[in-house]
């Protein structure tokens, strides 16, 4: 889909593109059209990609969080449990 470029700010640039519908020009971070009311199908892409990359950053969080509180636990018990081995060890015949 070709697409105009206009400089908007300070390196931010906005795309016009053609509606779907209508075929006029609107932005690619319209909702709708201006001209017709359809929706804008690249904003709708890009929510759903920002969706899927906000998603897959906090599945990797929660696995993070998984992964640190289990080898702290084990850490933990390892620690805990070691005067109770060297009890059972040395209570045991050679």
């Amino acid at each position: 889909m070709p697409a105009e470029f206009t400089k908007v700010g300070f390196n931010i640039f906005m795309a016009l593109i053609k509606c779907h519908e209508c075929q006029g020009q609107v932005s690619d971070h319209a909702r709708t059209c201006p001209h017709c009311g359809a929706p804008v199908i690249a904003t709708i892409k890009r929510r759903q990609k920002a969706a899927l990359i906000d998603l897959g950053i906090r599945l990797a969080f929660a696995v993070v969080i998984i992964i640190i509180v289990s080898i702290t636990f084990h850490r933990f018990m390892s620690r805990a449990m070691a005067p109770l081995k060297a009890e059972q060890q040395q209570q045991q015949p050679h």
